[in-house]
């Protein structure tokens, strides 16, 4: 479970409200050096500054310097991103190519004050089936360096690239679609109707694109919490694109066509509230109307196939444990993840939906392992 300072940092904006419950939660803390390493590993950490210093919260002077070189530390990284995805872009520009821009890569300077507040491990830019190939070469032949890790022929992304700048390394990965080809699986993706609808950023000096709001909102929900059941919990910067980018949009975005076109998004957003509180002022009433009426806390899935399977083979009481964790997940997690709104949905989902997904991975280790 992450620190509740945490959780209500993921946010580029405070407001009083959250301000009042920060300082709160601050006068509490007693071990402010695991915050600082969880809020590091959650791509907090500018963040965590600036909210504590924003709501004059009270914490140690020790935190105080070591935050201080943490925000150095991620303003170097961001100035470096910015000459190294610039350099991509104008290389992309020189043979005619258009790609666009996805998560922090577009997020940092669409969203955020100063992107140096939004760390990343690497940028994501997505490109047509047609392009993305000359133009993974291109950059290889450019000086970026392809990781030698294998990747299947038909994954959605190609090989990562590496560049070093001023002893920072920066990482870049090509897509050729948006998501895994397995369980929950994913709408189809289309880029010439993606590049048709996309909106014009500006990257430093260079002109790029990146997704219209409501594809862009979309996106986000699928990348951060609706992920394949291996992979990794959601971070809390992924949380805080989603509600900083719905509180800074809310009045032009096309609710309609959310509550139509991309249903699990629309009923998983009220309760993202309880992560951070939403600012009221700053979203649509639905957005508040939350079914669980924060009785349950935001905990991610923890159960099988994210845990190990040498944990089905200690004691009964573990086993007991990982089984409860695999087919009883948290409420919290399971509406957003399937997008229910009622206790009735949580019923179906623990005897049909969640299951179904939870064999799918049972069947496919065993077909791998035979």
């Amino acid at each position: 479970m992450n620190s509740p300072i945490l959780d209500i940092c993921a946010r580029t904006h405070g407001h009083p409200g959250q301000h009042q419950r920060l300082r709160e939660y601050c006068d509490t803390c007693d071990d402010w050096d695991a915050l600082l390493q969880q809020a590091e590993k959650e791509g907090l950490s500018p963040l965590l500054k600036k909210h504590l210093d924003e709501s004059e919260s009270s914490y140690p002077a020790g935190v105080r310097r070591s935050l201080n070189l943490l925000v150095k530390r991620h303003h170097k990284q961001a100035k470096v991103r910015l000459k190294v995805l610039q350099e991509a872009l104008g290389l992309f520009k020189s043979i005619e190519v258009t790609p666009l821009l996805l998560k922090g890569a577009a997020l940092c300077y669409l969203l955020y004050q100063d992107p140096s507040l939004r760390p990343m491990r690497d940028m994501d830019i997505l490109l047509s089936e047609d392009d993305v190939d000359k133009a993974q070469e291109l950059l290889r032949r450019s000086g970026f360096t392809q990781s030698q890790s294998p990747i299947p022929p038909d994954h959605h992304h190609l090989p990562s690239l590496m560049k070093t700048v001023d002893g920072v390394a920066v990482c870049i990965e090509l897509h050729r679609g948006l998501y895994p080809n397995c369980p929950p699986y994913y709408p189809e993706v289309d880029f010439d109707r993606l590049l048709n609808s996309a909106r014009k950023i500006q990257v430093g000096e260079m002109e790029a694109f990146t997704f219209n709001d409501e594809e862009m909102l979309h996106y986000l929900y699928q990348h951060a919490l609706h992920a394949p059941l291996t992979y990794e919990r959601f971070k809390l910067i992924n949380m805080c694109d989603i509600i900083s980018f719905t509180e800074q949009n809310s009045l032009t975005l096309d609710w309609k066509k959310i509550r139509n076109d991309f249903p699990l998004l629309y009923n998983a957003l009220p309760l993202l509230g309880q992560v951070s509180p939403w600012n009221q002022e700053k979203v649509p009433g639905f957005i508040l109307d939350n079914w669980l009426k924060n009785s349950a806390l935001p905990r991610p899935f923890a159960g099988w196939p994210l845990r190990r399977r040498k944990d089905f083979k200690t004691n009964k009481l573990r086993i007991y444990t990982v089984l409860n964790q695999t087919f009883l997940p948290p409420i919290w997690w399971a509406s957003v993840y399937y997008g229910f709104n009622s206790s009735l949905g949580y019923l179906k989902c623990v005897l049909w939906q969640h299951p179904k997904q939870v064999f799918w991975w049972g069947r496919l280790y065993r077909a791998m392992k035979n």
